[in-house]
């Protein structure tokens, strides 16, 4: 018999299997990888997190006050056009995907199999909603329908919402194989990084992902590499253009203003250093010194009138006339305001919307003020440092450009939120300045009126609102990241049912099951039958959903561990060969291919799994000890045949 024992009987023998007693082979070798990660010359996980963020806890505040250490390297000028922009467009053209996959800037809250599932069912809500044919949007099912996701990153979101979209083929209402997912960004080296990702791979070949280089804010056609499509003015698209943006509203070119004693005025920036000596201007480290000067100087609500395409010049005045009106009628307190702009954001709303002869929807999640209420007082821009820089966006904004503009918007209704979700709608151009009834800022147009027009144009599309209630309000993404986070950090010892209960509910996603590899694995062993075989039906679909792009979570071989644990050898050495081949040889992994050899009585191929430990570290006392073990044991099998 190997040596890890299983005893037959047990509470749970009715189910047509036993209880596990791993023997202390088995509890070597799943402490065996990680309990080495405090030496030096160990590269592979550890239970303890080495990364510099800890998942989405995203900013370091950067509001200085200018000190005697302080060098200018821009004077004032309109915020949007300061020198800002480029110091963040250059960190991430320059760090490329190392940006996510060497944990700089955080991205689970914004890249899990929960939320990839939350947006393909709001785009099932959606389309089901067309499909009626009782909206002014109209569908038509022979033609493309393009999602486009801005800022797509490392491409991990992506990839969740696309599988999730493939699960709802059979009952979404439109042809799945008109589908063509778009990443876009503006970086080059994140479009090499999608082209070369074997799990991308799949959708590419079926044409149904495509990627472009993309400046969302200045660029106005959207060049899809794969197929040779433009999608612009000149060449629209039939059906409406569904919008992915996750985390780049907070990152596009803003303006400030600030409503002081009923007065509008117009932030500008100084921007400068608190780094003595000549800067250079291309380092993206340079964002960590930044030391901003601010004035205020008062403009009017036409502001953009001269300086925006005049499609937006109107829309963009009801926008600033909505603020300094709200202020002025609800400030007894005279605190005045501090309003983010989100220009950037709005530019890309209008160049995407113009692509589209069917309106445009939009699905955005973000840090993001949503009520009005939350720009009360007059204070500088507040800057969240995360290796690059980013701002509080303002959905509030993008909702009343929307509503302006003939469209409609709906926030998650929780204001307290880590990432807040919001949907905002924007109809078919008609090809002139839309000035619908509530363009012009009346009382349709104030607090109350905005959220009543908004209301019944969202009245048009029930099945869509429906999914926004089920999927975002009453339990959305940001919940699902506060639940994860409480089991992780405010439990001490979860049970192993309640881990179950949370990889459920996150549609199996790899990075939970990382997160809680340990707890698994220390409570499998005495695990109901019931509850292990869950677990061991959820293990193939942790590894379908796994992406590649943190080197220091090597997820096949934790599922290996797992199934080690389980006594199910043949199929732990599967996933340690698929940790080799993702990831690379390590001697750990060999070490435990060679254990699960051992047990399963290949004694020849085990030792072979053992020497090729030692070979790849040479001090590895471990693979030494079992080689002199396993050596024995076959001579004496070798003299016994020869008696």
């Amino acid at each position: 018999m190997a040596s890890s024992e299983i005893e037959s009987g047990g509470n749970e023998g009715s189910c047509g299997c036993s209880d596990v007693v791993v023997d202390q082979i088995s509890l070597l070798s799943l402490k065996e990888k990680t309990s080495e990660v405090s030496k030096p010359d160990e590269v592979v996980p550890s239970a303890e997190s080495s990364r510099k963020c800890d998942e989405d806890d995203r900013e370091v505040a950067l509001n200085k006050s200018p000190t005697s250490a302080w060098t200018c390297l821009e004077d004032y000028k309109r915020f949007s056009e300061s020198i800002l922009w480029t110091f963040m467009m250059n960190f991430y053209d320059k760090k490329g995907v190392d940006s996510w996959s060497q944990g700089i800037v955080p991205y689970f809250i914004t890249s899990n199999a929960y939320i990839g599932r939350t947006y393909a069912k709001l785009l099932y809500g959606f389309l089901s909603d067309l499909s009626r044919g009782d909206t002014h949007m109209k569908l038509n099912k022979n033609e493309k329908l393009y999602i486009v996701e801005l800022g797509a990153g490392a491409g991990k979101f992506s990839f969740f919402m696309i599988k999730a979209l493939w699960e709802l083929k059979n009952i979404i209402d439109f042809p799945i194989v008109n589908i063509t997912y778009v990443l876009t960004d503006f970086t080059e080296s994140n479009v090499n990084f999608w082209k070369g990702h074997h799990a991308l791979q799949p959708y590419v070949e079926s044409g149904q992902l495509d990627f472009a280089i993309f400046d969302a804010s200045n660029d106005e056609q959207i060049r899809l590499i794969n197929s040779g499509i433009t999608l612009s003015k000149e060449n629209p698209t039939e059906n409406p253009i569904f919008v992915v943006a996750n985390y780049i509203f907070d990152t596009l070119c803003h303006d400030v203003f600030h409503v002081d004693a009923g007065v509008l005025k117009e932030g500008v920036v100084s921007v400068g250093t608190s780094k003595e000596g000549e800067p250079d201007l291309q380092d993206p480290d340079i964002i960590e010194t930044i030391n901003n000067k601010y004035q205020y100087v008062p403009t009017e609500v036409d502001y953009y009138c001269d300086i925006e395409r005049d499609v937006d010049a109107p829309h963009l005045k009801n926008v600033l006339t909505w603020y300094k009106t709200y202020f002025i009628e609800n400030d007894p307190n005279e605190l005045g305001a501090s309003v983010l702009l989100p220009i950037g954001s709005i530019r890309a709303l209008r160049n995407i919307s113009d692509a589209s002869k069917a309106g445009t929807v939009v699905l955005a999640g973000d840090k993001a003020n949503c009520h009005p209420n939350a720009f009360r007082g007059l204070v500088d821009p507040h800057f969240a440092i995360h290796g690059s820089f980013s701002v509080m966006a303002n959905f509030h904004a993008i909702g009343v450009y929307c509503t302006s503009r003939g469209g409609f918007y709906m926030h998650n209704q929780a204001e307290e939120a880590s990432l807040q979700v919001s949907c905002f709608v924007i109809p078919p151009s008609t090809g002139r300045v839309e000035r619908s009834a509530e363009c012009e800022v009346g009382d349709s147009m104030k607090h109350e009126g905005l959220t009543r027009v908004a209301g019944e144009r969202v009245a048009q599309f029930p099945l869509f609102a429906q999914a926004f209630d089920d999927n975002v309000n009453s339990f959305g993404p940001s919940d699902f990241f506060a639940l994860q986070r409480c089991v992780k950090e405010e439990t001490p010892n979860p049970s192993l049912a309640n881990i179950v209960a949370l990889l459920r509910l996150s549609n199996w996603d790899p990075d939970i099951y990382f997160k809680f590899r340990d707890q698994i694995l220390t409570q499998v062993a005495s695990a109901s039958c019931k509850l292990r075989n869950d677990l061991i039906k959820g293990m193939p679909r942790i590894w379908d959903n796994y992406f590649e792009l943190d080197k220091e979570k090597d997820v096949a071989f934790e599922i290996g561990r797992f199934y080690y644990g389980c006594l199910k050898y043949g199929e732990a050495l599967k996933y340690y060969g698929l940790s080799s081949d993702t990831l690379g040889e390590h001697h750990v992994t060999s070490h435990n291919m060679g254990l699960c050899h051992y047990s399963m009585g290949n004694l020849e191929t085990a030792l072979g799994y053992f020497e090729k430990a030692l070979a790849l570290k040479s001090t590895y006392e471990k693979a030494a000890n079992w080689i002199e073990k396993v050596s024995k044991e076959m001579g004496g099998d070798e003299s016994k045949k020869q008696t």
